[in-house]
């Protein structure tokens, strides 16, 4: 009976709300993605400052993207079924808390070690309040237009490479000690209570539906319906195929080789592109702004991926894996002395690229598998984005301590 309350057309929160509430769980969903994927990819900016104080090459110190993946890839799971039976608010918020509290280590580390150990617990934040719960939230509050949403979420990853302009210029400032100490207290003090109060993980605690506003009066009565009888019934995973059968499926099989081969690029471009670039004769302004120039092309490829819900995934990831392909292959055969032309071309297509194709992975994985048991399923997908990010963000460190370049 309070579950049908809940969504009752005469509920005086559902008549009086100016606003739909999942604008502003999509807003917040995006201002965590911003900061939180920002503070973990800004390790490109402390690479070498932090590299050259302690003696550690490259492959030591990409190292710590590389454990903070791994620990993603065992979180993720974790996360994934937690936020089938816990709250996807709460744990969001705690994932901001945890990735605060790891940049304030960051600020008095004195090893390697510690180094990892800092990256670690920021992945333990950053696995907890992005991706995984993002897409489940998500997906509770939209459905016909969760392209769109995914794609407005994900280009928080490319906003934060806009936020991430003021790194290299906050490290020459105060260093990289209290640099690591300001990010601590904005995302702490900025990021954490929002996240904390206004965060929903259902339609219904809001007396509303999936979809509202694109939704006539006789679709949300149908909708609310159906809400109030899958309630009812109470029959969990049992609605659908057993976890391990749907795992092992071919149809997940391919999605996950879609997850594995975006991490391993995005984890090697991220993290070695702006030492890429220093390489190369670029300042570090300017390679702060070759990081801002891939953020802006993802952002605009997060904003075009929701055409995937017109046009289709399969064409939408199809376009953005080519656009990745050529900017690889521009960006790793830039040497000195080229047109800096083709290395701002590079990193344009790169990151318009990721962003067609990251989102249109999430919407593909709910598309298939949303319902009970997703939280176990989009979990497995982050393990396996994990494990692979990891992989690529060492083996472009290595191959350039071996080889002496990227290519």
């Amino acid at each position: 009976m309070q579950d049908k309350a809940m969504t009752s057309h005469s509920d005086p929160i559902h008549k009086t709300s100016p606003l739909w509430y999942g604008w502003v769980i999509l807003a917040i969903v995006f201002v965590i993605m911003s900061v939180m994927v920002g503070v973990r990819g800004s390790l490109g900016f402390f690479f070498k400052t932090i590299s050259g104080e302690f003696g550690w090459n490259r492959a030591q110190t990409a190292g710590a993207y590389s454990i903070g993946m791994l620990v993603q890839a065992v979180c993720s799971p974790i996360f994934g079924s937690l936020g089938e039976r816990w709250s996807l608010r709460w744990m969001m918020a705690s994932g901001v808390f945890f990735g605060g509290a790891a940049l304030l280590i960051g600020s008095s580390i004195g090893g390697l070690l510690q180094f990892y150990l800092m990256y670690a617990l920021l992945n333990v934040g950053f696995t907890a309040s992005t991706f995984v719960p993002q897409v489940q939230i998500l997906s509770n509050w939209f459905i016909r237009k969760r392209g769109l949403a995914m794609g407005i979420a994900n280009s928080g990853q490319g906003f934060a490479a806009v936020l991430n302009l003021a790194v290299p210029f906050l490290i020459a400032a105060i260093g990289w000690r209290d640099s690591y100490l300001a990010l601590a207290g904005f995302t702490m003090i900025c990021i954490f209570p929002p996240a904390a109060i206004l965060l929903r993980d259902h339609p219904r605690q809001r007396a509303t539906v999936a979809d509202e506003p694109f939704l006539s009066a006789a679709e949300r009565s149908a909708f609310e319906a159906k809400e109030d009888e899958a309630r009812r019934s109470q029959k969990g995973e049992a609605a659908g195929a057993p976890f391990w059968q749907r795992v092992f499926s071919f149809r997940f099989f391919l999605i996950a080789l879609i997850f594995s081969t975006i991490a391993f690029s995005l984890a090697g471009t991220t993290v070695h592109i702006v030492p890429h670039a220093t390489d190369q004769g670029f300042t570090p302004g300017e390679s702060a702004l070759i990081f801002l120039l891939w953020g802006i092309f993802a952002i605009v490829g997060n904003l075009i991926s929701g055409v995937s819900d017109s046009l289709g995934r399969a064409l939408t990831f199809a376009v953005g894996s080519a656009l990745g392909v050529c900017a690889c292959v521009l960006l790793a055969l830039f040497v000195r002395g080229m047109s800096p032309a083709w290395f701002y071309g590079g990193a344009a297509l790169s990151g318009a690229g990721f962003g067609l194709i990251r989102p249109t992975a999430s919407a593909l994985l709910a598309d298939h598998f949303s319902g009970p048991g997703f939280g176990k399923l989009n979990g497995s997908t982050g393990t396996i984005f994990a494990l692979s990010g990891a992989l690529g963000s060492f083996a472009m460190g290595y191959l350039f301590d071996v080889s002496g370049s990227y290519w």
